[in-house]
């Protein structure tokens, strides 16, 4: 993910990895995006939470942005986060 500008990529990219995003916010920034996602889990076990932390780890890894989780509401099923483009790095190596 190159930017934030779009909020339908962002739907697209945590669709992908099985989240469901209710909610964006300050996606206009262009390199950073406050985001809603819905869990779909009644209890959160120690497995979910793994699980969870995987599918963001390789979101983050595949879409090359930074994520922090800011709050998890098990009371609405909600989880808050923040992502953060990472900035193109320069792949030609200088002899």
């Amino acid at each position: 993910m190159q930017s934030t500008y779009d909020p339908q990529l962002i739907y697209d990219v945590f669709d992908r990895y099985g989240f469901a995003v209710l909610r964006i916010d300050q996606f206009d920034r262009g390199n950073y995006a406050k985001i809603r996602a819905e869990l779909k889990y009644d209890q959160l076990t120690t497995d979910n939470l793994l699980e969870i932390t995987t599918k963001l780890k390789t979101l983050e890894k595949n879409e090359s942005v930074e994520i922090s989780i800011i709050n998890i509401d098990m009371i609405h099923k909600t989880m808050r986060l923040n992502i953060a483009t990472k900035p193109e790095e320069n792949t030609v190596k200088l002899d």
